[in-house]
Order: C-alpha cells, then structure tokens, then sequence
C-alpha cells in the first residue's frame, strides 16, 4: 500500500508539471497570436491531457507494467501515442483549424521542438544529477 500512495504522489506531481508546461506552451502560442486569455475550457483540456500524459510517462518511463525495454524504445513509443493523444484533444478543442494539413504540420512540429527540448532538458539533469551522486559515492567510499 505504501509503494501504491507513492506512486500515485510522484504521478501526481508530474501530472502537475506537466499542466504547468502545457500552459506555459500555450500562453506563449496564445500571445503570438495576440489573444488575451486561455479560455476555462481550454484549461480543462489542458488538465485533462497531463493527466492522461502523465499516466502514459509513468506507463513507458517506470517498471510498473514493462518490466524490461530499452530507453530510446520507450521514449518513441511514448512520443508517437503521446502525440495522438494530443492530437485527438487539439481536433476535439478545435486548437487550430483542423482541416487545413499544413496547420497539422505546424502542430506536429512544435511539438517535436518542445519533446526534443523536454528530452534533452532531461537527460541533461540526469546526467549531471548521476556525475553529483557518483562524486558524493566516490568520496564516501574512500573515507569508509
């Protein structure tokens, strides 16, 4: 039971930052087009998808339900189901208009920007997080 509330704690704080991210996008995107707000509706959505995002990274990034499968893998996998999944909330909360494809070009390129600027921000921190703990590892080893 204990390992079951931790996990719904970290889901919970990622499903966090994932919809402070997803405002952030879309603020940035709403005030080049010159609007003045993000619509309630708009939020719920937004809400909505890093919930169900969150979900998905917990699914493909932990050994929760795939026990064993490589990293480069997982992070397709995730990109193209994540990418549908947005896809379907963009159709569905009209974002954009949907009959136009080079305005599903616009979509999926910004979306690859901002994965690809996520992925290596991540990979960035751990890389540098796991330098830390080897220093601080390497250190107590020699004093014990």
């Amino acid at each position: 039971m204990k390992r079951f509330l931790e996990g719904v704690l970290a889901w919970k704080t990622y499903a966090c930052m994932m919809f402070t991210g997803s405002v952030m996008v879309y603020w940035a995107v709403a005030y080049f087009l010159g609007w003045e707000g993000i619509p309630l509706g708009s939020l719920l959505q937004l809400l909505l998808l890093s919930v169900a995002g969150s979900l998905l990274q917990g699914i493909m990034f932990t050994e929760w339900l795939i026990k064993s499968m490589a990293y480069p893998v997982r992070l397709l996998i995730f990109a193209v189901i994540f990418l549908a999944v947005l896809s379907v909330f963009a159709w569905k909360g009209k974002w954009f208009p949907a009959g136009e494809f080079g305005n599903w070009l616009v979509f999926a390129g910004i979306f690859l920007v901002v994965f690809a600027a996520m992925t290596a921000g991540y990979e960035i921190y751990f890389r540098l997080a796991g330098k830390k703990y080897d220093g601080l590892l390497g250190e107590r080893q020699k004093r014990g």
